[in-house]
């Protein structure tokens, strides 16, 4: 499922206060258009009503796509510097999962790829997006049987 919601902000620069609307999960395959809104920049962006401020929400977001089995997680730069951040990681940067959970785990999210830049975030969507696509017409000439 996406997570949204709305909230209300004030603007670093003038402190003008308005309401906005804050990602913190877009599944790919129920919500494509939080997807397009991911690809034109729209996702967690703040631009004040008053001043024109804008900037970047500095807020987790995971990114996935069940059908194609794709997920990435946004965290900001500075939750590197967080010990309880870094505690869910094993030393290969691999989430650490409870094996006391109350429900299955969809396999995508088992290997969740790990950004700290937006623009990684996007690119790593389509590097695997156009991977995909690329093995499966290469799965399709040598199978002439799938098409």
């Amino acid at each position: 499922m996406s997570i949204h919601e709305n909230r209300t902000v004030n603007c670093p620069k003038c402190q003008h206060e308005q309401n906005i609307t804050i990602w913190s999960s877009i599944n790919a395959a129920l919500n494509p258009d939080g997807r397009n809104k991911l690809f034109e920049g729209a996702i967690n962006h703040f631009k004040c009503d008053k001043c024109q401020y804008e900037s970047l929400i500095p807020v987790p977001l995971l990114y996935h796509d069940p059908d194609r089995k794709i997920a990435v997680h946004y965290f900001p730069p500075e939750s590197m510097k967080k010990t309880e951040f870094l505690n869910q990681f094993d030393i290969y940067g691999k989430f650490i999962v409870a094996n006391e959970v109350d429900f299955d785990v969809p396999e995508h999210l088992m290997d969740v790829h790990i950004v700290f830049n937006m623009n990684e975030l996007v690119n790593y969507i389509i590097f695997r997006e156009m991977l995909l696509e690329f093995h499966q017409q290469k799965q399709s000439k040598t199978d002439p049987g799938l098409n």
